[in-house]
């Protein structure tokens, strides 16, 4: 499975069982950054980071996803479609 499937997948699922956007998150002049910015109903945001099936992140993207997370925000990373359902699954929960 490929990268841009998960992302995919991911895309799909919060629009539809959350009623969310999962938009894709590029900032000019910061590498590094992950890969989508998800939007849920309540004004709840998550950093995602997907990845191919056992990828994981480079030194930079570390370094980036901990400087959002000492910000206070919550930052995921996510490999597989089964990653996503128990994203979406623990995101119900706190709908």
């Amino acid at each position: 499975m490929l990268e841009k499937e998960v992302e995919r997948y991911l895309r799909e699922q919060v629009k539809k069982r959350l009623g969310g956007m999962a938009l894709k998150f590029v900032s000019p002049g910061l590498s590094g950054v992950p890969d989508r910015v998800v939007l849920l109903p309540g004004g709840k945001i998550t950093f995602v980071e997907t990845k191919a099936p056992g990828k994981n992140l480079r030194k930079l993207q570390e370094y980036v996803c901990g400087m959002i997370a000492a910000l206070g925000f919550e930052v995921r990373r996510i490999d597989t479609k089964p990653g996503v359902d128990a994203f979406i699954l623990e995101m119900e929960a706190r709908l």
